[in-house]
């Protein structure tokens, strides 16, 4: 019997750590990559991060056990729509984007029949450590997992155990409390620095300020992702981001006018506590971050005692690094 196959689509950062933890993990998989941008594919093939490049989108999916979609929320749409013909329904989707609820409504739209989808997010803090595609790069991240009202509960379980095959700790959410969380830790950052650079650079003095932009613009304003993507992103969870983005403003109100009061004759200055319980409150979710200390009742997926139906009849134990005779001894 032929190893169960996983198609990586998107073999940037993500995709490419993916491959890379699941060929040191020791289980018996064939992973077959895809990337529209041959140079990523060719670098995560040098990499090691997958057995084969397939150039060909429907040939990387045919014949897969699990599809995992590691691209922007524009680029799923895309892909969704291309493939929505061609998956069979038993076959596992898990997509990584940084909204859940509008990917499980593309899932609904595109794929009506399929029950076994699951949208998840591998929570990157960048603390501590370099971004770049490599094998232990998910060691302990929260690996967050969402599914709609259809999906097959098997299937969430499944995409658990593939989280724990890479390293990460699953985290089960609800898609749309996800979504307003992330709304304010991912979406609003990258909203504020796109709007820091923009104004920046629509300044007369732009042209001399470039000389003097250096570590914190650059990490306030970094993009790590084209403007079509981040815009579907914004658009999609707007709601949320609206919301939060009313809640900058007015914290903003309050710090302009901490800025305008002049120093006390006694006591500590506003703007100074602001900014001390700013620098402790960094402190303290760094040092979480760096011992990936979060609450273990959280972070860790519920323990079964034996696999569902579809783990059984679908992957089974491969996740697992069992050796083909292992499961007779259970």
């Amino acid at each position: 019997m032929a190893n169960p196959r996983i198609t990586i689509i998107g073999l940037g950062l993500t995709g490419a750590s993916l491959g890379l933890a699941l060929m040191q993990s020791g289980s018996a998989l064939e992973i077959v990559g895809h990337d529209k941008e041959p140079t990523t594919a060719q670098e995560a093939r040098k990499r090691n991060a997958v057995h084969r490049i397939e150039w060909n989108l429907y040939k990387a999916c045919e014949g897969a056990s699990m599809i995992v979609l590691a691209v922007p929320l524009n680029a799923a749409a895309e892909t969704l729509e291309l493939l929505r013909e061609d998956i069979p329904p038993t076959t596992m989707v898990l997509a990584l984007n940084g909204v859940f609820a509008p990917v499980l409504k593309l899932f609904a739209e595109t794929l009506p029949t399929h029950s076994n989808v699951v949208v998840g997010q591998v929570i990157l803090n960048g603390v501590g450590s370099e971004l770049t595609p490599r094998a232990d790069l998910f060691h302990k991240a929260v690996f967050c997992l969402a599914s709609g009202a259809t999906t097959n509960p098997d299937a969430l379980q499944l995409a658990a155990d593939f989280a724990e095959s890479t390293g990460a700790q699953p985290l089960f959410v609800d898609p749309d409390e996800h979504d307003g969380i992330a709304a304010a830790v991912d979406s609003l950052p990258r909203l504020f620095g796109a709007a820091l650079l923009h104004m920046a650079a629509g300044s007369p003095g732009w042209v001399e300020a470039q000389r003097m932009a250096g570590v914190a613009f650059a990490r306030t304003t970094q993009f790590d992702r084209s403007a079509q993507s981040l815009y579907a992103e914004l658009m999609a969870n707007r709601a949320n981001v609206l919301q939060r983005l009313d809640q900058l403003s007015n914290a903003l109100a309050a710090w302009r006018a901490w800025l305008t009061t002049d120093a006390p004759a006694e006591g500590e200055h506003p703007l100074l506590v602001a900014l001390s319980d700013a620098e402790s409150e960094r402190q303290t979710w760094e040092s979480h971050a760096l011992q990936h200390n979060w609450d273990p009742s959280q972070s860790q997926a519920p323990a079964q005692e034996t696999p569902g139906v579809m783990r059984q009849m679908f992957l089974g134990g491969w996740f697992g690094g069992r050796k083909s005779g292992d499961n007779d001894k259970r």
